[in-house]
């Protein structure tokens, strides 16, 4: 084996011992090591943060996932509705929203909750994502958050008379009457506008339904005239129904714990955030690599609780 290898092998396998270190650590802390209270403590709020744009797309980078995948904020929810060791779920949201389709699968996940969920807005919970919380059992947001946007909008750019400028040829060959429909080489005629405004209007309306099912204090004609594609300031949505009242990520942890019926002041934050895929590590090793380093995660993890259970641990931010 040349040296240049063995260099290789052990740097990889320094940065893999490491991983399996620090999430060990991450479980500790964020996953039942530590919370309001000492080890054995009532019961345990999970929280799931979701940023970004909504996407069915991969957008993972070298260094993680971006925006929000519905496949994996699905599975999670399911897998903590499941799981015994979770009594309630704490939604921390930031997002402008993104696609219907995707945003409308983690609203079924979201509705399909047999445990408590609550809405933590931080800065923004807007179009798509405030459809996927509608159906939460409270929305908590603070005083300039913004929420809301309920709308639907579609763009389609025009490039013709910039080509025509660049003396760029365009060729676009097609079989069906709309299959360059919204194409950048032309106008849109308004036979082409009047079927996607007919497409926009079927998923308008199933928007307006679904949040006003979700959101039992607002009958359908309230979510109509709030369906403007307006965001509001956080205090504007609390009085138009929008939000169930303000508060900060800690206020949304309580209201999810007393839902729950939890102990205020002994309850633990587990995190569930660690279980996400991508990154740099399924990268250099593999998905199986990434999948046994986490397993000696939870060794560590759970040596550390055997060790320190007894001790007073201060309570974790999962933010």
């Amino acid at each position: 084996m040349s040296r240049g290898w063995k260099v290789v092998l052990i740097v990889g396998g320094t940065l893999a011992l490491l991983y399996a270190v620090f999430l060990g650590v991450l479980l500790y802390v964020g996953g039942g090591g530590g919370g309001r209270g000492s080890w054995g403590s009532s019961g345990t709020v999970g929280v799931l943060r979701l940023d970004g744009v909504v996407s069915a797309g991969s957008q993972d980078s070298l260094f993680g996932s971006g925006g929000i995948d519905p496949v994996w904020a699905a599975e999670t929810l399911r897998d903590a509705d499941a799981d015994s060791g979770i009594d309630a779920v704490v939604l921390r949201v930031n997002s402008p929203g993104g696609s219907p389709a995707a945003s409308w699968e983690i609203y079924q996940a979201v509705k399909a909750m047999d445990k408590p969920v609550v809405v933590s807005v931080a800065d923004v919970a807007a179009s798509g994502a405030y459809y996927f919380c509608s159906p939460a059992d409270l929305i908590v947001a603070a005083p300039s958050s913004q929420v809301g946007s309920i709308g639907v909008i579609l763009s389609a750019q025009d490039l013709s008379g910039l080509y025509d400028k660049l003396g760029v040829g365009y060729t676009v060959l097609t079989k069906g009457k709309y299959k360059d429909i919204g194409s950048p080489t032309r106008e849109m005629t308004q036979e082409e506008k009047d079927i996607l405004s007919a497409q926009m209007d079927t998923i308008y309306r199933q928007f307006i339904t679904d949040v006003a099912d979700g959101r039992k204090n607002l009958t359908r004609e309230q979510v109509e005239g709030l369906a403007t594609g307006l965001t509001y300031p956080g205090e504007e949505a609390l009085r138009l129904g929008l939000v169930d009242r303000l508060g900060s990520y800690d206020d949304a942890t309580n209201e999810a714990a007393k839902l729950a019926g939890l102990d205020m002041g002994d309850y633990r934050v587990r995190d569930l955030a660690p279980e996400a895929s991508g990154g740099l590590l399924p990268l250099l090793f593999g998905a199986s690599a990434r999948d046994a380093l986490r397993g000696v995660g939870r060794d560590i993890a759970a040596g550390l609780r055997e060790g320190l259970g007894g001790a007073s641990v201060a309570r974790p931010r999962v933010e």
